[in-house]
């Protein structure tokens, strides 16, 4: 796939990672710095634009088929509230984030209730029932009850307390989707963790049905000795497949200079390799009842993938497209990768780096996987050059956000007879 010039500025890496509702509908993005929090908050004090620069470019997302701007949630040391008068930044667009390290003091409470009367909402991360933190309980918005800290016989007393104060709860570090029905349960309104990357269930050793029709079309596409002719006749058999495809060709993640009106002129144009990811990508994407966020997050890895290789001079890009593509089709069809994988027939190279993270390519989606998880130690020990990432998680973002606005069903479309 072609990519957009990308700039290799060396700033501090930044990841997003989203905050859901109950619907898991993104309501928030949570920002996580590579630097410490009193170097990221100084940042955002001594130079407001550099706020105005992560709301624009973290905060937007592609759902439900229009695009949303939502708040983000940025740290703030409490030495800087207490010390410094806050820029003029947008207070609806973003969220006050206070360390579970913070020393409470007098001070610190006056600076909450006077930037609560200013507009803006705070934020208290990590909470675990650490006495030292009670007094700020009823200064804050929102406060992020830390679930792997939180020791389980003490949840829901600690909740029935907190369920008393005018703030919001969100549950963190969600680690499954067992723990995510228990915080929804309890009474928690918002979630984030890594429940998003995982499968809802893996107790069966076999694909279901209808996943097994997918694969196995998803088999026909991967065979190497395929013909455009049998591509193009496959995907024309699925008309809304053909419909998103050629929206996905035609749409801002790719600017082409004319429009293109059919698939075979799509294939000439884009080669076999793009087509046959778009196919995936629209199969994969077309679960019913699973979040959006996992088709986004399926896009946005794949494409970092093939950004990074181009960008480290790896001489198959597609295939790191392909192998993010495929290191989450556990979590989209809720099978073992292995039992998966040994049903389409891909490459060693791209199975090994997909189920071990072997070879160059492995290294490129293990580096991605931990960039995800704002990893930074890993991601620089990946022999990957840092100034890389940033530039290629932010485009991927972007163009993903495109792919997504592309994908989605016209309304015309799902009511023409």
């Amino acid at each position: 796939m072609t990519t957009d010039t990308v700039s290799t500025d060396s700033d501090s890496l930044i990841v997003r990672q989203p905050i859901f509702n109950e619907q898991l509908k993104v309501v928030s993005y949570q920002l996580r710095y590579e630097q410490d929090i009193e170097s990221a908050s100084g940042l955002l004090m001594d130079h407001p634009s550099t706020a105005t620069m992560l709301l624009s470019t973290y905060a937007s997302l592609s759902q439900d088929g229009s695009i949303h701007k939502v708040p983000l949630f940025l740290p703030f040391s409490a030495e800087l509230l207490t010390e410094a008068d806050l820029p003029q930044l947008p207070a609806k667009r973003m969220l006050i984030e206070i360390p579970p390290s913070t020393r409470v003091t007098r001070t610190l409470i006056y600076s909450l209730t006077n930037l609560r009367q200013q507009g803006y909402r705070i934020a208290l991360d990590g909470f675990a029932l650490q006495r030292s933190l009670f007094a700020l309980l009823p200064h804050v918005n929102v406060i992020k009850v830390d679930m792997a800290a939180t020791p389980a016989r003490k949840l829901l007393p600690m909740l029935t307390i907190l369920k008393r104060l005018p703030a919001t709860l969100m549950a963190q570090n969600v680690e499954d989707f067992k723990t995510l029905q228990l915080c929804k349960q309890t009474g928690f309104k918002l979630f984030q963790g890594a429940f998003i990357s995982k499968p809802v269930s893996l107790s069966n050793n076999t694909v279901s049905t209808r996943s097994t029709a997918l694969v196995q079309l998803i088999q026909a596409l991967q065979n190497p000795e395929i013909t455009a002719e049998e591509v193009e006749n496959l995907i024309i058999m699925d008309p809304i497949l053909s419909f998103k495809i050629l929206r996905v060709i035609n749409s801002a993640a790719y600017s082409l200079p004319g429009k293109v009106e059919s698939l075979q002129q799509a294939i000439v144009l884009m080669g076999m390799d793009q087509i046959r990811s778009w196919a995936m990508i629209i199969m994969l994407s077309n679960q019913e009842g699973k979040p959006e966020e996992w088709s986004r997050n399926l896009i946005s890895r794949a494409r970092m993938c093939e950004l990074l290789a181009e960008l480290s001079q790896y001489p198959k890009p597609s295939a790191a497209f392909l192998a993010g593509l495929l290191s989450q089709l556990d979590v989209l069809l809720e099978a073992d990768l292995t039992l998966i994988l040994s049903q389409i027939a891909v490459d060693d190279e791209i199975r090994s780096a997909v189920l071990r993270h072997r070879g160059q390519l492995g290294k490129i989606l293990r580096a991605v996987i931990d960039f995800e998880k704002g990893d930074w130690p890993a991601v620089k020990r990946s022999g990957i050059p840092v100034m890389l990432f940033k530039p290629a998680y932010r485009h991927s973002i972007n163009w993903t956000e495109s792919a997504m606005q592309a994908l989605h069903e016209e309304q015309e479309l799902s009511t023409t007879p």
